[in-house]
């Protein structure tokens, strides 16, 4: 009586019904888990590729941008072993960009955007890397001037446009990670879809195991869930750590560019800048005749400071003098380290009669003021306010021939150069 019941034709029916169930639930449950692992391994692999990305680029912009600081360096530098120094700094941080350049080539080789953006951005180092050598020699050379003029005119406006190309990039990858993410969440909607497909299908063939199809469906969609939710918050996390290295590396871009325009002994702003700034006013004094005047300040007797005291001490006064300058001059002034000894302060909308004031007021004060370990000193100054139909360097030139006066006159006094006589 039991065989019958055992093997009845209903109940090998029901048999082979069930095990074709268990059959297709567990390819149910392989493949799901397959798909999940491998969404996550692919979304995962793309999240470090665009890491290395965004690495690589860093250290590019980084090299780069310390490739210009060495050649200001070179500029500034007196002592030829110094600028021996910045030169093979100059040089190495040339190879370090070479590196990091070849290691993103071969990261972005199979994407063709980013192909195209990195064939630009070695098209603008092609043609800045020999501006940036001839620079180099320049300086190594002597001959300054026209150096300078190469870096501002030349070099440094390309430099702009290759951190307007890094910008461009960062948020090209941005991009990219709002579309992974999207195209993440497509493929869990398709797996979802698929599953729900298959378990309509199981149901239509057995509806004697429609609770265990349910429940083992409800398990696979938690399951499913959880690997979701799995996979935004590693999408997530990546995506916080790709933008934490843009926010670094825009900061970094921000004290390179202090770097480039800061004197670092005093904290003013260095020939350089000032120089740019004086292109700048001169710029709105042919376009709107928006007044300026400057002033060259030159500490008297300042080598023998240095050969009494040491060169620490003669440090600390020009650390000190530039405290003074700084809290002298109004807001729209602008103050920066000549070189040496020598300071510049840029006078906005001021005319001749006030920057000699501002001079003389300024000349008596340090020489009532008491210096650390050197006691009272005094300054010359030579002043000059810009002209009609005169030249930036001419400028500089009758500030300087007044500072001469004012030297030759005796020193601790301020002077105005005319061809005539002098004031």
């Amino acid at each position: 009586m039991i065989k019958p019941i055992l093997f009845n034709t209903n109940n090998l029916l029901t048999i082979s019904a069930f095990i074709l169930v268990l059959f297709l639930v567990s390819i149910l449950v392989f493949s799901a888990k397959q798909l999940t692992n491998n969404s996550l391994e692919h979304t995962s692999q793309i999240i470090v590729s665009q890491y290395q990305k965004l690495h690589n680029l860093l250290n590019l912009h980084i090299h780069g941008q310390k490739r210009t600081i060495q050649l200001e360096r070179i500029y500034l530098q007196e002592d030829p072993f110094e600028k021996d120094a910045a030169l093979m700094d100059f040089y190495r941080d040339g190879g370090n960009y070479m590196i990091y350049r070849n290691q993103l080539a071969l990261l972005v080789s199979g994407n063709p955007a980013e192909t195209k953006w990195l064939e630009e951005m070695n098209a603008l180092a092609r043609v800045t890397s020999p501006i940036q050598k001839r620079v180099a020699q320049l300086g190594m050379n002597g001959e300054a001037s026209k150096g300078k003029e190469i870096l501002m005119t030349q070099a440094l406006p390309r430099l702009e446009q290759f951190s307007q190309r890094v910008n461009e990039f960062s948020l090209f990858q941005a991009q990219e990670m709002k579309n992974l993410i999207a195209d993440s969440k497509v493929r869990v909607d398709q797996l979802m879809h698929n599953i729900l497909t298959v378990a309509g299908l199981l149901i239509l063939v057995s509806l004697a195991f429609a609770m265990m199809i349910t429940r083992k469906f409800n398990h696979i969609n938690q399951q499913l869930k959880i690997s979701n939710g799995t996979l935004e918050q590693e999408v997530r996390s990546r995506t916080q750590k790709l933008s934490k290295a843009r926010e670094d590396l825009l900061h970094k871009n921000k004290i390179l560019e202090q770097l480039s325009t800061t004197d670092p002994l005093t904290q003013l702003c260095n020939r350089l800048k000032i120089e740019r700034v004086l292109e700048d006013l001169h710029q709105k004094y042919e376009d709107e005749h928006q007044i300026y005047s400057l002033l060259l300040i030159d500490i008297d007797c300042f080598k023998k400071i240095n050969d009494t005291h040491g060169h620490t001490i003669g440090d600390e006064v020009l650390k000190e003098l530039s405290e003074q300058l700084k809290q002298s001059f109004a807001q729209h002034s602008h103050i920066g380290r000549w070189g040496g000894e020598e300071f510049i302060v840029i006078l906005e909308n001021e005319d001749l009669q006030q920057a000699v004031s501002a001079a003389e007021a300024f000349r008596q004060h340090i020489e009532n003021t008491s210096f650390i370990e050197v006691g009272n000193l005094t300054v010359s100054i030579g002043v000059a306010t810009v002209k009609a139909n005169q030249t930036i360097s001419e400028l500089i030139h009758s500030a300087d021939l007044g500072l001469y006066e004012s030297k030759h006159a005796g020193r601790n006094r301020v002077t105005v150069y005319s061809n005539d006589d002098s004031t």
